[in-house]
């Protein structure tokens, strides 16, 4: 007997909805969502045609749920930093570490999901829902401190703002130039950058020597 509260399996539907999100996480790693086609999408998965549009009406649909998904991990990736107070530069770093290792894999449909120009209706809802949730809790994080007197002069919600777009173009450069720098180093610099943009300081922390 199944204990009280305890959540249901998931039904052939939702395995079938979670093999199209799988099956897109690979195929988009290789082509953007305008060379890929919906009868590619369902075979990935193996359902038929018919059935990827039981699930979303489009591929923009698709992208705009396999980002949410995306973006969720990227929230837990994060949560240490954004539930304490203070620099915390080691969970800050760490969070960052973590997002930019997912971009080095899914960046081709991160970057067309966060830079396309006219990504479509569905994906631009979701993106401007997402950013908006992100910048909160960086915001709400930010006005923690500025209370206590920790932050520079500024509005938090801007703050928040400057940050994650920070991230999220460095981030997409990191994908698309993916020798250009070395982890560690864009990481550490990013995570500074954030820190000075925020507290006007940095923690004095070793840093290797670059070759």
């Amino acid at each position: 007997m199944p204990a009280i509260g305890s959540r249901r399996a998931p039904t052939k539907g939702d395995q079938r909805e979670q093999a199209l999100l799988d099956a897109a996480r690979v195929v988009l790693r290789e082509k953007s969502i305008g060379q890929v086609t919906i009868d590619e999408l369902a075979g990935a998965a193996g359902i038929a045609r018919s059935g990827f549009y039981f699930y979303f009406e489009s591929k923009q649909a698709l992208l705009a749920a396999l980002c949410d998904k995306a973006i969720g991990q990227t929230d837990v990736d994060m949560g240490d930093w954004l539930a304490s107070d203070g620099l915390d530069r080691a969970a800050l770093r760490e969070g960052l570490m973590l997002s930019l290792k997912r971009w080095k894999v899914e960046g081709r449909w991160l970057r067309e999901f966060f830079l396309a120009p006219d990504p479509g209706p569905e994906v631009l809802e979701m993106r401007d829902r997402l950013v908006t949730n992100g910048c909160t809790m960086f915001r709400n994080r930010i006005e923690r401190d500025a209370r206590a007197g920790r932050t520079v002069h500024g509005s938090p919600a801007l703050l928040a703002t400057m940050a994650i777009h920070l991230r999220l173009t460095t981030f997409a450069d990191a994908f698309a130039n993916p020798n250009a720098y070395a982890e560690d180093e864009l990481v550490d610099t990013l995570t500074d950058a954030i820190l000075r943009l925020v507290y006007g300081i940095t923690p004095t922390v070793p840093r290797p020597e670059l070759p």
